[in-house]
């Protein structure tokens, strides 16, 4: 009697075969499905073929935790923040927004929106993040919650670069949570959502801008802007789509 070998492991006895292609496999090749188990391939192409969940806005629906960017970029933020705080003082000299040396050195632009020095400028920035990170990449998903946070953090600094002293140094995430801001407001208006507290948090935020000195409020429009622009663009993608199949 001849034993039946695993198509993919010729050394391994088969328990089972697939359900879907009825080729033999051993226990290491089998995948739990509906029914029976499938091997590795038939198993792959079951899952690729399953339509992806979007969310109300465009963005690819996941399961389990929604928050993995935002937890990357407070990552990057305090690791950022740990070596600049440890490292020699050229460090700093190289992330930090300088709009006379951008357009030779223009990386500034993104180095300088993950660049912190002091503790309460850092725990500021990142607890915001932290409460509006979550819903919106739940909302976005996580391309779209990156590019948000990307473009938002670039636009702070491109203000900054043309509106800014060209001397200046400038540093911090506050561009890129102003974008947040900026969408979580487009967003929340056109769901009929209340914003007040979003009100009261950008007119605080535009007097502090003013009234304390060194605060970049270039900076803080750019973000807000650029963010709130980007949510408007989603916003008008995911009606498209949406009339697309309802068409």
């Amino acid at each position: 009697m001849t034993e039946t070998v695993c198509y993919r492991h010729p050394d391994r006895p088969a328990g089972v075969r697939c359900q879907r292609c009825d080729r033999p496999i051993c226990p290491a090749c089998m995948n739990s499905a509906a029914v029976g188990f499938q091997c590795p391939n038939c198993f792959n192409e079951g899952v690729r073929s399953v339509p992806r969940t979007r969310t109300s806005l465009g963005g690819i629906q996941r399961g389990g935790s929604q928050q993995v960017i935002t937890y990357t970029l407070l990552a990057l933020n305090v690791l950022v923040f740990i070596a600049v705080r440890t490292g020699s003082p050229q460090l700093l000299s190289d992330l930090v927004m300088v709009p006379v040396l951008t357009e030779s050195e223009p990386w500034r632009l993104l180095t300088s929106a993950f660049t912190h020095v002091q503790i309460f400028h850092i725990f500021s920035n990142l607890f915001m993040l932290w409460q509006l990170g979550p819903p919106l990449e739940q909302m976005l998903g996580r391309l779209r919650f990156t590019v948000l946070y990307l473009l938002s953090a670039l636009g702070g600094s491109v203000a900054v670069w043309f509106l800014s002293a060209p001397g200046g140094a400038t540093l911090g995430a506050s561009g890129a949570v102003l974008g947040l801001v900026g969408a979580l407001l487009v967003i929340s208006r056109a769901r009929g959502g209340d914003i007040t507290w979003i009100i009261m948090y950008v007119a605080v935020t535009a007097f502090l801008s003013f009234a304390i000195p060194n605060v970049s409020w270039q900076g803080h429009l750019g973000g807000f802007v650029v963010g709130a622009a980007v949510a408007w663009i989603y916003l008008r993608l995911s009606d498209h789509r949406r009339n697309k199949q309802s068409a």
